[in-house]
Formats: C-alpha cells, structure tokens, sequence
C-alpha cells in the first residue's frame, strides 16, 4: 500500500459491526465526493480473533488493494481529521479542497450513518446501503449472502440479538460494565412471550453464546437459530462473523442491546426497524423482568453462566432497586456475591454509586479498602474508587488523604470527568494548589455551579457533595484540568484516548478553553493556555509567542517557564531550552513535577551525573507522584550500585498504585536483576492469574529469563496467558 493521502480513511479498532459501518460510511462519502477511500483494519493485539484474517471475510485482492493495519494508522492518526468535527462553515468546497490538499479523514463512527452538514441526512440513509456493493467479498461468504437473501426472503422473521461472549468470558472485557450491550435474559424472556401471542411469529436468535439461543429456543419450536434455517456450514470465525450480521439485517424486526454496533449495523443496512428489547416491553413486563432478575442474583439462580454474568447483571437490579426504594437490597446482594468471591472490577464502582444513592459516602473508604485487597483486572476501577474516596474524605474533612487519593485517581485515568470534578472540589476547599498538585496556573480559575457532568445521572449525584467548610449549592471554583495533562503528560499516567492527540479533536478543545474563559480574553493566563493547545498542534510559532509573553509578565511563575522549556524543546533549541527548565525548578526547588521533568531531559541529553543526582535527591522527597517513582525508580536501575534505591522507589509507586501492569512489570524486572527471581516469578504468575498485561509484557518476561538460561520459564507463562509464545518470541528476536 503506497501512502495515503487526500482519502476518506475507515478505522475502528472494535467488533464487525462498528467496522463494517465505519467502512460503508467510507465509501458513501468518498463516491459521493469523488474521493479515494482505504481501511485500516487492525489485527494486533488482544483483537477479536474473528477479525484477526481479513481474507477469510473479503475478497484477497480486495483486501491487498484498499487494506493496511496497524502501522499506517499510527502514521496516519494524529493528522487525521475526524468526519464528525466538519462544519458547516466549511462547507463542501473547504472539504474538498482540504481532501485535495492531501488531508485524510477519518470515517471512525461505531453506529448510524455520518452525514456532512450540507448533506440532507434521509437522503444519505437510504442510499447509504447500496455501499455495501462496493465491497468484494471472498467467494464463500458471496455464496453464503446469496442463500440467505433467498431462505429470508418474505419470511418476515423477528431477530432477536442476545450479546454475551467477551463482555462476561474476556478476563479484560468482562471487567468493565456494558450496560449498554449486555441485556438481562430476563427481558428476553417476558418479551418473548409477548411475541408468541401472536400465532404467526416466528423468531430468529443471534448470539455469541449458544446455551441462551438453546433456552429461548427451548420455550418454542417457532424460535429458530441461524443454523436452523441455514445449516451447519463449515464457515470461518471471521465469515460466521459477518453472515450473522447479514442475515439480521434481512429482519423486518430487530430487538437487542440500544448500543450493539452489531445489531446497528444490521438495521442500518437492512432497513428494518431496531428497538432496545427492554423498551419494547410495556413498563409492568420491564418491572416484572427486573423483580425476576433481583430474585434470581439473591437465590444465586443456576441461570447464570459465569461471575462475569452475574456482574453485568447487578446494574439493572440496582436500578430496579432504587426505584423502589430499596437500594440497600442491592448493596446487601452485591456484598454477599462479593463474599462469595465476585471480584469484577465495575463492582467497586456499583457499590460506590450506592453508597451515593443510599447516603452513605462514607463508605466509598471502606470499597476502596476492599478494592485494595483484591486483583486488578482493570485500571479504571482503582481510579473510581480513589475518586470516590477522595470526595468521601473531603466532605469529612480529611484533607491531607483526599489529596493522596485524587493524586491517586488522576494518575489512574487523567482524563476523567469524575476525577476532575473532584479535582475542582479540592480546589475550591483549597486543599490542593500548584504545590501539593500538578503544578497548574492558579489564574486560570473561574466560578462554575456544578463540577461533575449533568448529563449523567451517577456523575451529576455528585454534585450534591462538597468538602467540608463549602457550600454544596454554591458556586466552585473550574479549572481546565486537561492543560495539567498535556503540561504533565511526562509524570501523568498513560491512559490517554486517542482524541488527546488528534488535531481536530484538539483544535475543539482549545475553542472550548477560550469559550469557557472568554472572560479573560487578552489575560496572560488564556494566552499561556492556549500556547499550550498550539503546541499540541504543532503552531510551535504561536506557542512560542504565548509562552514568551507570560515569562516576560509574570516571571515568579515557575509553570510558564516550564511550558515554554517545552516549546524550545519541540523547536530544537536545547540549549534555551534547559536554561527555562533548570529556572523553573529553581522558582519550584522541592516540586517533584518540575524536578523529574528535570531529570528526564538531562538523561536525554546524556548529562549522566548530573541526572544521577537529580534522581536520587528526587528518591529524598516525600511525595504522592505515582509516576514520578516509577521514573525515579527507572533511572536509577541503570546503576548496579542503586538497585535497591530503585526497589524501594518501585514500592512506593506500587503501594498507591496496586495492579498497575507498568507497576508490576517493573518490579519484577528489577527483582530480576537482584537476583531474587522466585519473588519476580510470584508476580508475572499473579499477572499471567489476573489476564492482564500485553504481548509487550510478555516480551520482557521471555527476554529476562533468557538471561538466566530459563526460557522454558518463560514459555510456560506465556502459554497459560492470552498471548502467542511464537508471536512474543518473534518480537523479542526483533
């Protein structure tokens, strides 16, 4: 594939029905402007092994001619301008002209059909369909969509799309909550029943778990299974994948998860009608449904098929729970499946959200507690229940460990609204400032009613709360939190989405900082902050100008020197560079922050020592920097005589930091190099148990028993964990 420039680019890193909408959005763009348009379809990783072969669901020509994976998209991505941000103000010659200019876009939507803002959008729906003749499918699969448009064909069959699979089996996916895609059997169930009244219904079960198409089916010999109609042919993953959806989208009617790009998918190109199954059913069969379920998870009911079952379940009981009042049933439930040995990572979130509701947040500390002394499948749960507790403490009054724990959360998930609302609690009780925090530029404040999103109802239940000593009906103070990230993103987290590097998404958010402070437009606080989202577009001109202008106005302030040490930074100029950076950690001498900044580039530079010493002062202070240890403890493995000093740092980011992949992984290796492997094999088994980790984990687990002769160690791990031995060997040999 030559380079790709002026096209319509078709990318999600998802299932087969959020990829085949992305593509067939592609393409209706790209005729109808007369663009060329291509797919990055990823296959690394931990993706779906039914989308891992391109070629067993489309032609093979096809595929060498319009595909590439993931190496061109990372080229691609930061460029790429989402279809979603085009304005009407631009207008259809602007896009043009940008497409012809060689700008790519990007076709990334999950669901529905993108329209462009001059497009009349049912026009676009209706024609959208006829883009699937534009894809070259392998023969089989031609063959196979050929037999179901005749066996479908009149027969006026009701689909009913069951989602399981992943988001209960998966040990990453079946951690977090899908109350969006994973629907009760319950609700199946009682409508069902519903739709068998009528003596001329006929039913068709879609699911990626047999036993429940088996269970419906068992209720009626008119509920059939897409082998019933159409056999047991000998399809591949992939082709099984996508005839499934094809063979729904020939439904009239369709009922499943309101957020399955699956079931979207199939309606979009089918043209039939799709509904929520439990907003087909009329409110006293949903509560009859709910009642069912709440008693079958107290009776611990055989029904359900795993742990990951139960969990996915416990959101709509606690919902049907509240709504009668009784939301301290639902704790009691989620307590008991916890004592019997539930440790899904969303639990700790539901139990938090209750404890909320049943005004209880006190007990957000003691859910934390729990949380701490379980695995860690999934980094988002140590950041919810750190934000939780973090507002638990400030309501009563416990400032210092509030701050320790938002620290905590932040690092965890730097991005989340939950976590910057708190943050802009604790700002306003005056509990962190540019020393106890990130540093971040205290002028750049204004008021603000409500801190958590509204449009959420367990985010906008936060809004009730406030630290002690301030008025929760008042106004709080704001704070663009997004800046300490980019500011910060050395010693932040790593858990960032792609939208924080894509330059539409970027150019957005700048306008949105301007909007939200256009009181203080001309301020040198808007202008360094705006320097900050030029830098991130790459208008290293404009940032330089921001950032010169606020050391010049306000030269106290160790923040603006740092910020532009990294404009002269991207611009090359080292030398400038260092001097602004050495006089920001002179105005901030004890700041951990600006000090491991510090040390970051001098051991780019190569400046040994006098990075050495930097670390190990930075190894001196007390501080609640997750990533700051992590880095300290980095650098000072390099030095045998330091090893011990790098464990001890290790430790301190692992206490606050508990099942962190990067955590772990670095422990180990540095007990590796003490020698003390029966300690670093107890955790590599503890994240080979847990499922956590990438390829890349495994890369340094085989390259570090290759250098005590124990590959065999190695493969064993690996074997046991997700990954392919072959495939860690191969990039490990690279």
């Amino acid at each position: 594939m030559g380079q790709i420039t002026g096209s319509i680019v078709a990318h999600r890193n998802d299932g087969m029905g959020a990829r085949l909408i992305a593509m067939l959005n592609a393409v209706r763009v790209a005729q109808d402007h007369g663009l060329p348009w291509h797919v990055c379809w990823t296959t690394h990783g931990q993706t779906r092994p039914e989308l891992r072969e391109p070629t067993q669901i489309f032609d093979p020509d096809f595929v060498a001619a319009k595909f590439s994976d993931v190496e061109t998209m990372q080229d691609l991505y930061e460029d790429l301008i989402d279809l979603s941000t085009v304005t009407a103000a631009q207008g259809r010659d602007g896009f043009l002209d940008a497409a012809r200019s060689g700008r790519n876009f990007l076709s990334g939507a999950a669901m529905g059909v993108t329209v462009l803002p001059w497009e009349q959008a049912a026009d676009v729906a209706a024609r959208l369909p006829q883009a699937l003749d534009q894809i070259q499918f392998a023969a089989p699969v031609r063959a196979m969509m050929a037999r179901i448009d005749e066996t479908l064909k009149g027969a006026r069959l009701v689909a009913y799309h069951i989602r399981r699979g992943d988001i209960i089996h998966h040990p990453v996916a079946s951690n977090k909550l899908w109350p969006n895609k994973y629907i009760p059997r319950e609700f199946y169930e009682l409508h069902l029943e519903r739709t068998l009244e009528d003596p001329k219904a006929r039913v068709i079960c879609f699911s990626d778990t047999p036993q429940e198409v088996a269970r419906l089916k068992a209720r009626s010999d008119r509920v059939v299974s897409f082998d019933d109609l159409l056999g047991q042919s000998n399809l591949t993953l992939g082709a099984r994948d996508f005839l499934e959806l094809y063979a729904m989208s020939r439904c009239a009617r369709i009922y499943g998860p309101p957020e399955s790009a699956f079931s979207q998918t199939a309606r979009t190109i089918g043209g039939g009608t799709l509904e929520a199954v439990q907003d087909a059913l009329k409110p006293i069969d949903r509560a009859a449904a709910l009642d069912l379920l709440s008693d079958r998870l107290e009776e611990r009911s055989g029904l359900f098929l795993n742990m990951g079952d139960v969990g996915q379940s416990l959101h709509f009981m606690i919902q049907r729970q509240n709504a009668v009042g009784n939301p301290g049933r639902a704790k009691r439930i989620i307590r008991d499946y916890m004592e019997a040995g539930l440790d899904k990572s969303f639990a700790y979130q539901l139990l938090c959200e209750l404890s909320v509701s049943s005004g209880d947040l006190a007990y957000c500390n003691r859910v934390r507690a729990m949380a701490y002394e379980r695995p860690v499948y999934v980094d988002d749960s140590m950041a919810v229940v750190n934000g939780y507790a973090a507002l638990a403490r400030l309501e009563a009054g416990h400032f210092d460990v509030a701050r320790s724990h938002l620290l905590t959360a932040a690092w965890f998930r730097p991005l989340d609204p939950m976590i910057h609302g708190v943050a802009n609690l604790a700002l306003t009780a005056e509990v962190i400032d540019p020393d106890s925090f990130y540093p971040f530029d205290p002028d750049l404040v204004r008021e603000k009613g409500n801190v958590f999103p509204a449009g959420k109802p367990a985010l906008d239940a936060l809004n009730a709360h406030a630290p002690q000593g301030v008025d929760a009906d008042g106004r709080k103070l704001f704070h663009p939190w997004e800046l300490t990230v980019r500011d910060w993103r050395l010693v932040h987290g790593k858990r960032l989405n792609r939208a924080f590097s894509n330059k539409s998404k970027i150019e957005r958010a700048r306008e949105m900082i301007a909007t939200a402070f256009s009181k203080m437009e001309g301020s040198v606080a808007l202008a360094s902050a705006q320097g900050v989202m030029d830098l991130a577009l790459g208008d290293t001109e404009a940032a330089l100008a921001a950032q010169t202008r606020a050391v010049a106005e306000v030269p106290e302030r160790a923040l603006y020197h740092k910020r532009l040490s990294d404009v002269l930074f991207q611009r090359e100029d080292e030398g400038a560079a260092l001097r602004a950076l050495h006089h920001a950690c002179e105005l901030a001498p004890r700041h951990p922050c600006y000090l491991a900044e510090l040390g970051h580039r001098l051991h780019r530079i190569k400046a040994k020592d006098e990075a050495l010493a930097l670390h190990l002062k930075l190894a001196e202070i007390d501080h609640d920097f997750i990533e700051v240890h992590l880095m300290v403890a980095e650098a000072l493995r390099r030095e045998r005589d330091h090893l011990e000093a790098a464990l001890a740092e290790m430790d301190k980011a692992l206490t606050p930091g508990h099942g962190q992949v990067r955590l772990m992984a670095g422990k180990a290796r540095l007990l590796m190099m003490l020698g003390r492997e029966a300690e670093a094999r107890e955790i590599y088994e503890t994240m080979v148990s847990w499922g956590v980790g990438t390829e890349y984990t495994h890369v340094q687990i085989l390259r570090m028993y290759r250098e005590i002769g124990r590959e065999d160690v190695a493969r064993s791990l690996t074997e046991r964990s997700d990954f392919d031995f072959e495939t860690v060997r191969e990039l490990a040999d690279g």
